[in-house]
């Protein structure tokens, strides 16, 4: 929150103020020495810890889960950081103008900023004091803003004494500091990496039945006396409940926030259970989203629940959609070796993303996406950026999801590599839309169940990977028949 660089920097900085949004109160600290931070954040149920030693930077949440940035975050963090310290001042190369502007009706000069190793965003200078106004970021479905207001001088420093972030859903969160204290020793443990949350175990290994619904692959699920069937979804970033369960439960629901899919729907609320058990295996305290699922995807989800990131990442989860079931470890190392083919998966969003190869980008970015029946989804985006890249017929499709209907155009993708795993004439949906999920630009498409079905899978969230086994049904589809899209007039 500091942008200039007219005294000498502090040895160490803490600063601790309050925060609203969301229908939502809490306060948030800040520690800086030298190169390492620590950023807490605490809204209502929800925690958001930044840690960083210098060389490593972590995220946790309320439910323990902990992962080292290293793709999209990390990147953005380190042109945020960047921004913040001044440092552009001294990196004339960093900068690009873009043009007058003005920020929140005050005249300002937009430019373009990119750190080494960091993401590109923009910022506005203020016309006549000079200091920051805002900064602008992509979230991968929109443009977010960061507005800075009411500079105070701190012991030389201008410092913004609250800041207002939004986003393309209509989000606010105001940060308001209280209070700024400088040259204070600090606990080195402050810097330290977060410990994990795993999932407690009544055996080195459980293994539970699925059964498969429209909408995907659900297991049982124990709250208390209660007995549900949760949908298995890699791409969530939470755990879900619907809204009858959370009555059922009588769960104390706070907040007021929005669930993105095909596009963002209001009534997501927050609350808190003692324990959700899966097997035997326990979850404790989770926070879990709540959400009147018939409403939110015109009944197509039926489940009592989604289980997302925070189960993923709490154990070692392998996966086997013919057998019908899913085996439980602990993560570390602790349980079985995992067999297959292991792929590195990025988990900065808190949804496992992999590098797969298409012919002519052999690095394309995809969601692994157990809460998807398609075999394969691109992103409007992505398409747009390589031309060429899959034949782009007419036929119309749609699909559904978290926020009503998707518009598709149907195409059949040639090859798609995972590892040293190729697979071939894949039935293809191109998303059509520049809003919700579906319109990232941050990721080329999701990976669906349509594929994944053909794969024993490993999820080691906690290790940052999957691996991949052949199933007893695998069909690399090479002898498939190729779906030729139907081709429409070209609308006029």
């Amino acid at each position: 929150m500091r942008h200039d660089r007219a005294a000498k920097p502090p040895a160490t900085t803490e600063i601790l103020g309050t925060v609203e949004g969301n229908a939502l109160l809490g306060t948030f600290r800040e520690y800086r020495q030298g190169a390492m931070m620590r950023s807490e954040i605490r809204l209502g149920p929800l925690l958001f810890l930044t840690v960083g030693d210098g060389k490593h930077l972590w995220e946790s949440d309320e439910n323990g889960d902990v992962r080292e940035l290293m793709g999209v975050l990390r990147a953005r963090a380190t042109t945020t950081a960047f921004v913040e310290a001044g440092a552009y001042l001294d990196d004339p190369g960093s900068l690009s103008y873009v043009g007058p502007a003005s920020s929140e009706g005050r005249p300002c000069y937009r430019f373009a900023v990119q750190a080494p190793h960091g993401d590109r965003q923009q910022i506005c200078i203020d016309a006549q004091s000079y200091l920051l106004d805002d900064r602008e970021f992509d979230e991968g479905s929109g443009v977010a803003r960061e507005t800075f207001f009411d500079y105070r001088m701190v012991d030389g420093y201008a410092t913004a004494y609250r800041s207002v972030q939004s986003s393309g859903g209509g989000r606010a969160v105001t940060f308001s500091i209280q209070s700024v204290f400088e040259n204070r020793p600090l606990d080195a443990a402050l810097f330290a990496q977060p410990r994990p949350r795993y999932l407690e175990m009544p055996a080195q290994s459980v293994v539970v039945p699925m059964r498969l619904r429209r909408s995907g692959y659900e297991v049982p699920v124990a709250i208390g006396a209660h007995h549900y069937w949760f949908l298995l979804d890699s791409g969530s970033q939470g755990v879900v409940v619907d809204s009858r369960v959370a009555r059922e439960l009588n769960l104390r629901v706070e907040g007021s926030m929005s669930a993105l899919g095909a596009k963002a729907v209001g009534g997501l609320g927050l609350a808190r259970i003692d324990a959700l058990s899966v097997g035997g295996a326990v979850l404790r305290g989770p926070t879990v989203g709540v959400l009147d699922f018939s409403a939110a995807t015109g009944g197509i989800l039926d489940a009592d629940g989604v289980l997302g990131f925070p189960f993923f990442d709490a154990a070692v989860l392998r996966f086997d959609p013919h057998a019908l079931t899913l085996e439980i470890e602990p993560p570390n190392g602790s349980g079985t070796k995992p067999r297959g083919e292991r792929l590195a998966i990025e988990l900065d969003r808190r949804i496992p993303v992999v590098a797969a190869a298409i012919p002519g980008n052999p690095g394309a970015p995809f969601l692994i996406d157990t809460g998807s029946s398609a075999e394969l989804l691109l992103y409007q985006d992505y398409v747009d950026r390589h031309p060429g890249l899959v034949p782009v017929g007419f036929e119309s499709r749609t699909g559904t999801g978290i926020g009503g209907a998707l518009s598709l155009r149907g195409t059949t993708l040639a090859q798609l590599s995972l590892g040293s795993i190729a697979l071939y004439n894949i039935r293809t949906g191109i998303v059509v839309g520049a809003q919700g999920a579906f319109a990232d630009r941050f990721d080329a498409g999701n990976i669906g169940l349509g594929i994944l079905r053909n794969f024993v899978i490993t999820f080691d969230e906690p290790g940052a990977a999957i691996y991949l086994e052949r199933g007893a049904n695998f069909d690399d589809g090479r002898f498939r028949p190729q779906y030729e899209p139907l081709q429409l007039p070209r609308p006029r």
